[in-house]
């Protein structure tokens, strides 16, 4: 029962959201919109060719190099900026305007720069998400409870034990919404980048898809992109978002 409590609401939503794609087909015919079954279809025969896979890897790689880079720089100039006000003043209206510059005016820039290539997506993914990491952890760093780090000193802690043990978990356990959006918006401009780019990844499969007018094709390897975002979502940031909770409430207990 708790089972079905936890996971129903979740499966009906799917269960009716099939049933109107469904309905969508039935209407405007296999070649506007292809059913669920031809779809499936269509991930089987993806899944079945080797060189599908490696395209799948592609934008994967390119997801995980892009993240670490935004999520280290993004990281470490949020956490000076929030100990040190001049900094964030100074940066604020930068990371301001990188979010708002539409993902698209970056990817015509850096095939501009790059030409269509790999080093071009990765600095697309990188420029779109380095401002929400880095807005995310200047929050964090604001946020602390700075009562813990006064009684951490006054325990003999040196100023790096007092970041390391105490601010540094309450930051990182703030960063859990970050995690999801960064990684969400990684997935979505790397996928536009490679579309736009023809770069070979999911991007440049869908592009192919688009000129071949093969709508099944392209609903499957849209389909895929999500399921290789849940499983980053559910294999990697998931663990790590049940382990910052934890940090969440140990420094509220304390």
């Amino acid at each position: 029962m708790r089972w079905l409590q936890r996971y129903g609401p979740g499966l009906l939503g799917i269960v009716l959201g099939l049933l109107l794609w469904q309905w969508g087909h039935r209407i405007y015919g296999g070649f506007i919109l292809p059913s669920p079954l031809q779809t499936l279809h269509a991930i089987s025969a993806i899944l079945l060719t080797p060189e599908s896979w490696a395209l799948i890897g592609a934008t994967l790689w390119r997801v995980t190099i892009a993240a670490s880079l935004s999520l280290s720089i993004g990281g470490l100039l949020g956490v000076v900026a929030g100990y040190m006000p001049f900094i964030l003043r100074m940066l604020q209206p930068w990371a301001v305007v990188l979010l708002g510059m539409p993902a698209i005016a970056w990817i015509v820039l850096t095939m501009l720069w790059f030409g269509p290539s790999h080093s071009a997506v990765v600095f697309t993914i990188v420029v779109v998400t380095l401002p929400v990491v880095f807005m995310g952890t200047a929050a964090g760093v604001i946020s602390r409870d700075r009562r813990l780090e006064a009684m951490a000193a006054a325990f003999g802690a040196s100023v790096w034990q007092q970041f390391h043990a105490v601010a540094l978990r309450q930051i990182t356990a703030q960063l859990a919404p970050v995690l999801a959006i960064a990684s969400a918006l990684s997935f979505k401009v790397a996928i536009m980048a490679e579309l736009l780019t023809t770069v070979s990844g999911i991007g440049g499969a869908l592009a192919r898809a688009r000129a071949n007018l093969a709508v099944d094709e392209a609903l499957a390897w849209i389909a895929l992109a999500v399921m290789a975002l849940l499983v980053v979502e559910y294999a990697a940031l998931q663990p790590l978002r049940h382990r910052l909770d934890r940090w969440r409430q140990l420094s509220a207990g304390a």
